[in-house]
């Protein structure tokens, strides 16, 4: 959704709070609110029943808003004053652009928002336009909805905003099927240069001492790991010459929350 006539006047989402917009005779009993900070638990309730990708969990996003007090918004769907589809996002600066985006930008992948597995059966384009709608109206400083990262599917259930004009990402590379798991997904690209590879990575795991898969169970764990994953992560990411995209100090503080 873009807006590119728009103009900041200076109002914040304060004054459209709790807002809500009846949609047209034909979507009769629907209606439509954009909130701010105050939303987060009305969503962290509706996320006790929905559908949702891991980066639109209750968690993720509660803990989101939490580190990086971020300018958000929830925007969601209500059928008989019932929540049926809710969007949790945050407005980031892109150059002279105002972005709407998933909460944690590049961190959110395989992005499914939160929606009653009941609706998404019937979901319509003219219900999702109106949410998209009433977030241009509520926050008229916003330039763009940029929905990124989307999974096609979740459980099955196919995601609604599909539905909408949207194009798949131009790379690919990072993307595999586990179905049959991983014998099967050697098998079907590339097997004999990833097992190859595998066995060099088993080598040398072995030559220092073998290895062993651990998970944290406590915050003292929690915290040990999380460290040793940020100190290789900053070593790895200067060998390449890129970004360290959990350099900063309230993305870690984000991640250390989260698993905690």
């Amino acid at each position: 959704m873009v807006d590119a006539t728009a103009s900041f006047d200076g109002n914040r989402l304060a004054a459209t709070e709790a807002s809500s917009r009846a949609l047209p005779r034909d979507h009769a009993g629907l209606s439509i609110s954009v909130a701010s900070t105050d939303g987060l638990a009305a969503y962290a309730e509706f996320c006790r029943s929905a559908l949702f990708g891991p980066a639109q969990s209750a968690a993720w996003v509660q803990n989101w808003a939490t580190e990086t007090r971020p300018d958000l918004l929830v925007a969601t769907l209500s059928a008989e004053g019932k929540p049926v589809f809710s969007l949790a996002l945050e407005v980031a600066a892109r150059g002279p652009f105002r972005i709407a985006r998933f909460m944690g930008g590049r961190h959110a992948n395989g992005n499914f928002v939160a929606a009653d597995p009941n609706w998404l059966a019937k979901a319509d384009i003219p219900a999702l336009r109106s949410v998209l709608a009433a977030i241009a109206k509520a926050r008229p400083d916003i330039d763009l909805v940029a929905l990124e990262r989307l999974l096609p599917d979740l459980d099955g259930v196919a995601n609604p905003l599909a539905s909408l004009e949207h194009f798949s990402s131009p790379n690919l590379s990072l993307a595999v099927d586990l179905a049959g798991g991983f014998d099967a997904l050697l098998s079907r690209a590339s097997g004999k240069r990833k097992r190859k590879k595998h066995r060099s990575q088993i080598r040398k795991f072995e030559a220092v001492g073998s290895y062993r898969r651990i998970g944290a169970r406590t915050p003292d764990e929690v915290g040990r790991l999380l460290d040793a994953f940020f100190e290789m992560k900053e070593l790895r990411f200067r060998k390449m010459g890129i970004a360290n995209v959990f350099g900063d100090a309230q993305v870690r503080g984000f991640f250390r929350a989260l698993f905690m």
